[in-house]
């Protein structure tokens, strides 16, 4: 699973781009993502069906399947949204970009509709190798981007080193607040989540500090 609304639509998404013919009705699109998100909450992943979606949303089965090709696709543009929202990063500098990534996971997977969908979709997700890539690229990839560029990477060997870096926050901030929400939800705390962005942090200070002292003594 990706964190929140970090990256932009990959060159293949799965779903939320308009076909050819007549333009998308927003407003379809809108009534069936809020059904999914409700029905979510209230049955979770595997009783969610195409069929209660089309019923709590009032629109066809036939419309819903021209728009997503699967459930899963569905319950991702629900959960995560059809486009990344980059504006909390507007301003910050990398030490921001951490917090917000760790903050903002935590909000996401702490959600009532994530909580419900999140373990049968990673299983989804699994089977469909394909679709969880699209999902990576779509919602990381930009945010990756504005990680190296604050960083002030230069060189290709620089760009990638930090592309890693920002790789390896992210899997580290997602990955534990989905433990965090599904398996060990006793320690869910603002407490624990302040340790987790100041472990991040100096943790990236450091490094970057000896890979520096490292360049130089090169």
């Amino acid at each position: 699973m990706a964190p929140p609304s970090l990256g932009c639509c990959d060159d293949g998404p799965v779903s939320s781009q308009p076909g050819p013919g007549r333009p998308r009705d927003a407003s379809i699109d809108d009534r069936v993502l809020a059904a999914t998100r409700e029905l979510l909450s209230e049955v979770g992943f595997q009783e969610l069906s195409m069929r209660l979606v089309a019923q709590r949303s009032g629109v066809t089965r036939a419309s819903l399947s021209r728009r997503w090709p699967s459930k899963a696709a569905l319950v991702i543009d629900a959960v995560m949204g059809t486009t990344p929202d980059l504006t909390p990063f507007a301003g910050t500098d990398v030490y921001g970009w951490i917090d917000f990534v760790v903050r903002g996971s935590r909000a996401l997977f702490n959600r009532p509709d994530m909580k419900a969908a999140a373990p049968d979709l990673s299983l989804a997700l699994l089977e469909d190798k394909e679709q969880g890539r699209s999902l990576w690229n779509r919602f990381t990839g930009p945010a990756i981007d504005l990680f190296a560029d604050d960083v002030g990477a230069q060189t290709a060997e620089e760009r990638r080193s930090a592309e890693l870096d920002a790789r390896a926050v992210l899997i580290m901030a997602a990955g534990a607040a989905m433990y965090v929400s599904t398996i060990a939800a006793d320690d869910d705390s603002a407490e624990l989540e302040e340790r987790m962005v100041e472990l991040l942090t100096t943790g990236y200070r450091a490094a970057a500090a000896n890979r520096q002292s490292a360049d130089g003594q090169a």
